[in-house]
Parts: C-alpha cells; sequence; structure tokens
C-alpha cells in the first residue's frame, strides 16, 4: 500500500474544506489571482505609507463580480463519464467523459474537473486534471482524459465535476457531479516466458469439482461388487437390482498439479523505505509468478503470511488473474514476523500441494525451518529472497536440502515490469 496508515493533511476538517476550496472552486487563473491579492494585502497593511491597498482592493472586487456571475450561471450540458475500476500501477489508463448541450445551442465557458483521492491523492494523477472548454449546440463533444496511477492500492475516486466559469475566468459555479468510483490498482507485474518449478501430482480428496476443471477427466469408469466400508451413496440401485448383489459405482481418482505461492508479508513497525521498497518489489514478483501460471493447466493457491493467512485458489472454472491480482492489491504488511506463528492449518492445506513456490523478502532461521518442515511433507520446495543487499543468512548453503533457491532485487523487478510497460 502507499506507505503507513496516516491521516493525510487535506483529509482533516478545516486545511481539507480550505485545500478543496482553492483546488475545486478556482480556476488556474483564480489561483494565480488569489495569490497576487495576497502579496498586495501583505504589502499594503501599512496604507499610509503605500497605496498598494488599492491593487488589493481591485483584485477582491474582481473575485466577487466572477463570484456573483457563477451564481447566475448553472451549466445545461449533458454530462457522462465512467471512470475506471481497474488499473496497474505505472500503466496510464485512458478513458472518456461527453458532453453535450442541453437546450440546443452552444454553451460556453464551462469546466470539467478529475478530483484527485483525498486519501493517497497524491498517487492517482488525472490528464488534465481539469478542462475549461465550450460544449458546441449541434454535436456531442467528447474528451479523452488518462489516467496514471503510481502506487498499487484501493483507492475511493471522488466523481468528476462540471461547473459554468465566470466571463472572467476566475472562478466556477455550482457543481454537476456524476458518481464516484472505487479504483483497484494491481502491482506491477511482467509476462514471464518460462518459469520453472518442480511439479509432480498428488491425490487431492474429493477431487476436481471441488477444486476445478483441471487436471484428470473424473468420469464414471463402472461397476464392481461391494466391498465392506463402501459408501452407501456409491451403491448403483439399477445394477443391484439387475444382479440380485449390491453393487458400486467405481470413478477414477483424481491426481494433478496443485502449486502454492507462499508470500512474505512481514515488514517491521519501524518501516524503512527500502523495507517497503523490498515489500512492494516481493509483491510483484507473486503477481507475474501467479500470471504465469494463469495460462497454464495448474491449480494455484495464493497464501500470504501473516496474522491472517490470505488465501485464493485460481486455475480453470475457479478464479481468473484478476481475482489475485485484487486481493494483491490491497494487500498490507505485516508488523509481526509470521512465520514463527503459521498455524496448523496452513500445513493442512500445503498436504495437498505438490509445489510451493516461496516469494520471501528475507532469508532468516525461521524462513529455513518453515520451508523445511514443507519439504517434510513431501513436497517441492523453490524459494525467491527479494531483497536489496545480502540476507541475514546465508541462503546458498540451503539450496541443496531444499531445492531451488535464488535472489531479486527491486532493482531486478524494476527493470522486468519496465520494459513489460514499454512492450505494453
Amino acid at each position: 500500500m502507499p506507505g503507513p496508515a496516516r491521516k493525510p493533511l487535506r483529509a482533516t476538517r478545516f486545511v481539507g474544506v480550505l485545500l478543496r476550496f482553492y483546488e475545486e472552486q478556482l480556476t488556474a487563473r483564480g489561483r494565480y489571482l488569489l495569490w497576487t491579492t495576497m502579496v498586495f494585502a501583505l504589502l499594503g497593511l501599512d496604507t499610509r505609507r503605500s497605496r498598494v491597498f488599492v491593487l488589493f482592493s481591485l483584485c477582491a472586487a474582481a473575485f466577487l463580480i466572477a463570484w456573483a456571475f457563477t451564481r447566475l450561471r448553472r451549466p445545461r450540458v449533458r454530462f457522462e463519464c465512467e471512470l475506471p475500476a481497474r488499473a496497474t500501477a505505472g500503466r496510464p489508463v485512458a478513458f472518456s467523459a461527453r458532453l453535450s448541450s442541453e437546450v440546443g445551442r452552444s454553451v460556453p465557458d464551462v469546466r470539467v474537473q478529475f478530483r484527485r483521492p483525498i486519501r493517497w491523492g497524491t498517487s492517482i494523477g488525472f490528464e488534465p486534471g481539469e478542462t475549461c472548454l465550450d460544449v458546441p449546440g449541434n454535436e456531442s463533444l467528447e474528451l479523452k482524459v488518462r489516467l496514471d496511477p503510481k502506487r498499487r492500492g484501493r483507492y475511493e475516486l471522488r466523481g468528476p465535476t462540471l461547473r459554468a466559469v465566470d466571463p472572467l475566468g476566475l472562478a466556477v459555479g455550482p457543481a454537476r457531479t456524476l458518481p464516484g468510483q472505487a479504483l483497484l490498482v494491481y502491482p506491477r507485474f511482467w509476462s514471464m516466458e518460462s518459469f520453472m518449478v518442480p511439479l509432480g501430482r498428488r491425490y487431492q480428496p474429493g477431487g476436481i469439482p471441488l477444486s476445478s476443471s483441471t487436471g484428470d477427466a473424473i468420469e464414471f469408469v463402472g461397476t464392481r461388487e461391494y466391498r465392506e466400508g463402501d459408501p452407501l451413496k456409491n451403491i448403483h440401485w439399477r445394477s443391484w437390482a439387475r444382479r440380485g448383489q449390491p453393487v458400486v459405482k467405481e470413478y477414477q481418482e483424481e491426481y494433478f498439479c496443485r502449486i502454492a505461492l507462499i508470500l512474505d508479508t512481514f515488514v517491521s513497525a519501524r518501516r524503512r523505505p527500502q523495507d517497503l521498497a523490498n515489500f512492494e518489489a516481493a509483491v510483484s514478483v507473486v503477481a507475474s509468478i501467479a500470471d504465469f501460471f494463469s495460462r497454464g493447466e495448474y491449480i494455484v493457491d495464493i497464501l500470504a503470511a501473516g496474522p491472517d493467512v490470505y488465501e485464493v485458489s485460481a486455475g480453470r472454472s475457479l478464479a481468473y488473474l484478476e481475482n489475485i491480482l485484487d486481493v494483491l492489491a490491497c494487500l498490507e504488511p505485516c508488523p509481526e514476523p509470521p512465520f514463527q506463528s503459521i498455524g496448523p492449518h496452513l500445513f493442512d492445506k500445503l498436504q495437498q500441494t505438490t509445489t510451493v513456490v516461496a516469494v520471501l523478502q528475507d532469508w532468516d532461521a525461521p524462513r529455513r525451518d518453515f520451508l523445511r518442515r514443507v519439504k517434510a511433507l513431501g513436497t517441492a520446495v523453490k524459494a525467491i529472497v527479494v531483497r536489496e543487499g545480502s540476507s541475514s543468512l546465508d541462503w546458498r548453503g540451503a539450496a541443496d536440502d531444499l531445492g531451488e533457491i535464488s535472489q531479486m532485487s527491486p532493482a531486478d523487478v524494476d527493470r522486468a515490469t519496465s520494459t513489460e510497460a514499454v512492450r505494453g
């Protein structure tokens, strides 16, 4: 997420009202004149030695006239715009707004403004943020806008506004506001051409219907005589009636590949910029791996290790890649080391898994011991340490016992995602 959860200045009651008035009630020309008026006010405090107060009075009068005009004008314009619901960090999204006259003649001097979210507004940019234009009377006008998200997260976009501009171009009138929109910004990720993991097949209790349609086809393969302990629900009643003795249906057992992606979400409460960079890079790596597996015949479980285990499964007919990215977009760091307190629920889940891919932010004794417990379940292990600089312990010595281990830096992730952005 975009930094620690603290209340931004624009979200406070008094300062927020002033900032919103400055940004939303004044045009760009009006903001310049406001600063000029404030300078004249300071220079003209001593009315006996300077007559700068006259300039202040003229500027203030201009604002009063502009305000009076805006009270009299309301734009009779039909305004339509649908804000995007999803985006990817670092990749602009284009959308459009449509305006048309309601009175059959041109409507001059209106302003369309796309307001930033109150919370984490600096992470979302609109280009253009505001536009003053004339709406023609005989045809609709389409305004092209670009949304530029800088960081992943969930944002509450405020609805765009349409206001009338006074003839002096200083202030605007009451707004016609469209509904807002929740925006999910996905983490940056890149399309991997290959990602080698040790694969296998493991029996899945309940079969594919409880997992996905991926794997060996589930089908009725025949009947056989009843054996003690067979469940009654498998009895084939028609065959029993025909043969005069109990007969049960026989099914093919379900074996297929199931991969678990485990994300290390630990970031110390005393967050350094580099710690947050490691965390964001790790999230991008998980998103990229999930994108790769979503194009294949796998069942993929995303397990975010924290105080609670965040879990989402994906595979054909289970979920799309968007479901995984929705979770990763909103995932926050965990302030407590999770690998020392992971409960049996996670290991029960991993018993059905053929391969575990762990994306870690460090390599130390708790993480090493956790992967050893996973390896002891008979599960193949692949670990990626995403960290700037050396880890707490040397991971190279554990590769022989646990499986393949490698390391990436946030700079490596930035290069991969930047190349993908240019390619896209």
